[in-house]
């Protein structure tokens, strides 16, 4: 896919996080495990820690540092 902000080739992962450590990206199709919370891999800064555990697939672009995921907000 490419970035919608810099044309580049952006890389599918998972995004993750379980409340206990920080919310990461993985590419691939698994989410980041014990051994990348060890080594700190793929932590992203911009997330806030919560109390739930999730997965989110999503496409990261590191050339401009965007990440964009499908998403639907209800009430």
């Amino acid at each position: 896919m490419p970035c919608p902000c810099c044309g580049r080739e952006m890389k599918a992962g998972i995004l993750s996080g379980d409340g206990r450590s920080p919310v990461t990206w993985k590419q691939g199709e698994k989410k980041a495990g014990l051994m990348d919370a060890i080594v700190g891999s793929g932590t992203v800064t911009a997330a806030r820690r919560t109390l739930t555990t999730f997965t989110i697939e999503s496409w990261y672009c590191p050339d401009c540092k965007k990440m964009i995921f499908d998403t639907e907000v209800t009430r």
